[in-house]
């Protein structure tokens, strides 16, 4: 039984106990004073009466006419005349019983009912009074008061009196309902606070100010931080790591391994632009620098080179920029368009970081652009880059220069060809889901994976999700898009039984009228969410912490399950989302390639592992390639696996 009825049970009763006790006390008290009142009556009428006959001629027919008067014009039970001597009846008038028990119902004598006079039965004690005849004892006069007026009265008062008792025993309840509905709400935030703990949602409550509330309100706040504490503190260790292992040491940008690993992902994932540029910016002379300067101000030097670097790239963090060697710096520019305003950007930025830091003579910076295409090959585009970096250092204003690996054609070149396609391709149905498995520990499956496919409306060539949705973007209409594999999700659910993974933009995780509609969604097919998976961008959880919390309280209680996929740049946040509930985490296929040859990656992702698993998240690898990366993640306690090598 809840602790809520618990309680009621306990009013019930004890208001009940009351009610009955007051009402049997009342009631017997009642009755005692009605029994005096009758007694009191008996002596004054039996005085009375044997007054008047003392004063009356002692005949017969006197006395008979005034009993008979006396007894017809009030209530008795019995009047009685009785010899003093013998105690034998002379003169006696008394109610009929039988006629009692007939009486109308409207009737005093019928207005208590029988078991009321058994239950409460009023005693009424005769009384005597002595008649005279002179000085000489004629007669004793007994009689008794018929109590059947009293229990008519006493019966009307236990009436009212159980109409008021009813009526407070309402009020009573009415008002313990609020009272406990106001008493109790404090436990209501204990449950779910305490829902919150068993979900892995380390949440924190105001203290209640009910005494006993309040010391397991204050006990599970104290876990709650103990365990964000915690989570800060390996989330900031872990960050250490990573930044140990994936950058370098001087200019804090990607180290020439994690920043090509970055590269190869880009080239290869269906999810990522069709296309973009490579750059690489050289800082020539950096031995003589680091003679005629010092190390000391050649590092200051790199670092701010670096800082300009990133000062060009978009909040969107798409873009991304490592170092290669000591003089090569590098720049990935998905979804690049216009090269040549990059190369003119590029140059002033970098004139403006080093006119006032190198002599004359150093500050020639060549720049190396490469134009990729997906599938285009890491070593082809890096020799590409090479060449463009060449011609331009041997030009003598070491001007930018820009080399394309392999020139495609694109099925749309502008904005307004983009968005006629897209809207055409809407319209027409002509987008669908890809299907790739994601394999837990056992190699069995857990979910499908869907990108998003799009056939051009007027041949048969499939654009894939990193053609389409940068357009999209641009467009407007990637909310439309997102409403769409929402719905395609859900009937492939019902049709095939499976779980099905989804990706949800950033752009439509802020825009609450698609949220809405998804959950309409969700809410009209709630057997079906419950094996729906949505995937979004680990920078848009928290470049837009609000929303993507609002995201999650609207629809993770209908069913469906919440990850961010892509993670590897955020881990040091990772202990923010310690309130969020989220159920998974797909780490990024950048840093899964090759960790079986990897010490770093591998101790970095073991922790990770380890906070995800505190939290209450699995853990899933994007783009496992080789058995040997599969073993290896095995190894490091991951709970799920994707990409080629688990598909073939």
């Amino acid at each position: 039984m809840s602790l809520i009825k618990q309680l009621w049970l306990a009013t019930v009763v004890v208001m009940l106990t009351a009610l009955g006790v007051s009402f049997v006390v009342s009631t017997l008290s009642a009755r005692d004073y009605l029994q005096q009142e009758l007694h009191r009556k008996n002596l004054d009428n039996a005085n009375a009466l044997a007054l008047a006959m003392t004063q009356l001629p002692k005949d017969p027919t006197t006395l008979e006419l005034l009993l008979a008067a006396q007894f017809d014009n009030s209530h008795y039970e019995f009047i009685r005349l009785v010899e003093p001597a013998n105690q034998t009846v002379i003169m006696e008038r008394s109610i009929d019983t039988a006629a009692i028990a007939s009486a109308a119902p409207g009737s005093a004598d019928a207005q208590a009912p029988a078991w009321f006079r058994a239950l409460v039965p009023i005693r009424s004690e005769p009384a005597k009074g002595l008649i005279s005849d002179g000085w000489t004892p004629f007669a004793t006069l007994i009689l008794k008061s018929d109590p059947a007026f009293a229990y008519s009265s006493l019966w009307q008062g236990t009436l009212q009196l159980l109409t008021w008792f009813v009526a407070g025993a309402l009020l009573i309840c009415a008002l313990g309902s609020v009272l406990l509905r106001t008493l109790l709400r404090p436990l209501d935030r204990v449950v779910d606070q305490a829902r919150a703990i068993g979900e892995r949602r380390f949440i924190s409550t105001d203290t209640p100010d009910t005494p006993e509330f309040a010391t397991v309100v204050t006990a599970m706040n104290t876990l709650s931080n103990r365990v964000r504490t915690m989570l800060e503190e390996e989330s900031a260790r872990l960050e250490g790591l990573r930044q140990a292992v994936q950058h370098d040491a001087v200019s804090g940008l990607l180290n020439r391994e994690h920043f090509l690993a970055q590269v190869a992902h880009t080239l290869e994932s269906d999810t990522a632009p069709r296309h973009g540029a490579l750059v690489i910016v050289r800082l020539t002379h950096l031995i003589q620098l680091n003679e005629s300067l010092g190390r000391a101000t050649t590092d200051a030097l790199l670092r701010k080179l670096a800082d300009s670097l990133k000062a060009m790239l978009p909040d969107d963090g798409a873009w991304l920029i490592g170092r290669l060697n000591g003089t090569d710096f590098a720049i990935l520019a998905p979804a690049l368009d216009t090269p040549d305003v990059l190369a003119s950007t590029l140059t002033e930025q970098l004139e403006l970081a080093v006119s006032n830091s190198l002599p004359d003579a150093y500050r020639a910076l060549p720049v190396g652009i490469a134009c990729y295409q997906r599938g285009d090959a890491l070593p082809q585009l890096l020799a590409h880059a090479d060449v463009a970096l060449d011609r331009s250092e041997l030009l003598p204003d070491t001007q930018p220069q820009i080399e394309h690996v392999n020139p495609a054609t694109r099925p749309a070149t502008d904005l307004a060809g983009w968005r006629a396609l897209i809207a055409q391709a809407l319209d027409t149905g002509r987008f669908h889901l890809a299907q790739f498995p994601v394999m837990n520990r056992h190699r069995e499956l857990l979910h499908i994976e869907t990108p998003v496919r799009m056939q051009h409306p007027t041949d048969d060539l499939e654009l894939t999700a990193g053609d389409v949705l940068p357009w999209a973007t641009r467009c407007g209409l990637l909310s439309r898009i997102d409403e769409t594999v929402a719905e395609q999700a859900l009937a492939l659910i019902v049709k095939q039984g499976t779980g099905v993974c989804i990706n949800l933009s950033a752009e439509s995780m802020c825009h609450a009228p698609t949220i809405s509609r998804i959950a309409e969604l969700l809410s009209a097919q709630p057997a079906a969410a419950q094996q729906l998976w949505i995937d979004l961008p680990e920078g848009a959880a928290f470049r837009h912490s609000i929303e993507f919390r609002a995201l999650c309280r609207r629809l993770k209680p209908l069913g469906c399950h919440i990850g961010l996929e892509h993670v590897s740049q955020q881990v040091c946040r990772i202990g923010e989302l310690h309130d969020v509930g989220l159920d998974y985490l797909k780490i990024s296929a950048a840093v899964i390639r090759g960790i079986d040859q990897n010490p770093g990656n591998q101790t970095f992702l073991r922790g990770l592992a380890t906070i995800a698993h505190t939290m209450g998240m699995q853990v899933i690898a994007e783009g496992v390639t080789t058995h040997t990366e599969a073993e290896q993640l095995d190894a490091l306690g991951f709970d799920g696996l994707t990409g080629p090598g688990i598909r073939n």
